[in-house]
């Protein structure tokens, strides 16, 4: 099913423009389907982390780090720093025992 709850093909064609314009619009500020799911996802994931390893401020991790937003993926925003990660990653390692 399409975000816009529509099931068919013929649905979508019966819509006026002005409907279709409008739902775009809307999912532009409000984002739904798999992009808000995988955002909410990385805010929990990422304040879980941070909270069991006990990190703040620049060493915290930020939910793009564990769910990247498609739609503003560059070269420079996918890579990550492998000290860093390691580090976090041993830590917590070192809590769960």
């Amino acid at each position: 099913m399409h975000q816009l709850g529509i099931r068919t093909y013929a649905e979508l064609k019966s819509m006026p423009a002005t409907d279709y314009d409008r739902w775009r619009y809307f999912f532009t500020f409000e984002p739904a389907g798999f992009r808000a799911d995988n955002r909410r996802a990385g805010i929990m994931t990422a304040t879980l982390f941070n909270a069991i390893c006990g990190l703040g401020g620049a060493d915290s991790i930020k939910p793009d780090i564990i769910f990247p937003d498609s739609n503003h993926l560059t070269a420079s925003s996918t890579a990550i720093n492998s000290a860093a990660a390691r580090s976090h990653l041993s830590s917590l390692k070192k809590l769960l025992g």
